[in-house]
């Protein structure tokens, strides 16, 4: 059973709604250094956490995830894609089937699949009944010899960003990725590329953002949760960041690129001349 209908109740109360998204990857992160992201310090600034039902799969093959999760002081809803989606829309699946595809068309399977079902709504009124599940099923590869899906929960993702955008217009101050997956941020990008296209309602002023987990250590060592002697331990690999850095004459410029976790350091001691995105 889906949870639109309790969603929707609980972002009616009041125009402010600031949404975290959960992804599995960051929750793990967290799990795994619980001692210094306390649940009631890293999701205080969130009235809202929504996790798609793809994403939940993954947090449930952990309990130490689940046990986490369950402490998070901040109400939480899962989101299922195949009942939930559709209401966010008002029942408009081929404008639903549109952002699923766009935010899938990096992946092979899924372009697989959207090729056979446009030759079967071609011949017939409607989409298929269960659409939504098929594409899960048949447009992702599975994880490793499991129930899982490779790349599912970040398509869950950024489809239901806009979902949310479009349906509550008025009720969400900003929205919150709480992940480190390089591809939600490309995701995100192919639909805004195509976001005419499906005719969904966006407002462009409304805040979406990444929390990674270079942006949670940012935030670890500012507030004194972490010190910056813990940092190697806590990133002991060279990863991917966008940051920018704002110049005398008063421009910015923006890089992108991996960065070793020696150079990190140096920054988190310099912080305030950066502006990490990701």
């Amino acid at each position: 059973m889906g949870n639109y209908r309790d969603l929707s109740g609980k972002l009616n109360e009041k125009e402010t709604n600031r949404i975290l998204i959960m992804d599995n990857n960051n929750l793990e992160f967290c799990t795994q250094h619980k001692d210094i992201f306390l649940v009631d310090e890293v999701f205080r600034n969130y009235d809202i956490i929504l996790i798609p039902e793809w994403v939940h799969r993954e947090i449930s093959h952990s309990e130490r995830r689940l046990e986490y999760l369950a402490r998070i002081p901040v109400p939480y809803f899962i989101i299922n894609e195949e009942e939930d989606y559709v209401e966010f829309v008002e029942y408009q699946e081929f404008r639903l089937m549109e952002l699923f595809k766009h935010a899938s068309s990096s992946i092979s399977p899924a372009r697989k699949y959207f090729s056979g079902l446009k030759k079967y709504y071609n011949q017939n009124v409607d989409l298929p009944e269960q659409w939504i599940d098929d594409f899960y099923e048949e447009g992702f590869e599975v994880k490793d010899s499991s129930d899982l899906r490779k790349n599912a929960g970040e398509t869950s993702i950024l489809v239901l960003v806009y979902l949310l955008l479009h349906h509550y217009p008025s009720s969400i101050k900003n929205i919150t990725i709480f992940s480190s997956d390089k591809g939600t941020m490309t995701i995100k990008e192919k639909i805004m590329d195509n976001l005419h296209k499906i005719e969904l309602i966006h407002n462009p002023a409304t805040p979406i953002s990444f929390m990674s987990t270079d942006i949670l250590l940012i935030e670890a060592v500012s507030k004194g949760w972490a010190d910056i002697e813990d940092i190697e331990r806590l990133r002991p690999n060279s990863k991917r960041v966008i940051y920018s850095m704002k110049l005398e004459n008063q421009s910015s410029s923006r890089h992108e690129y991996v960065m070793e976790t020696g150079d990190f350091i140096k920054a988190l001691k310099n912080i305030e001349q950066y502006h990490f995105e990701f």
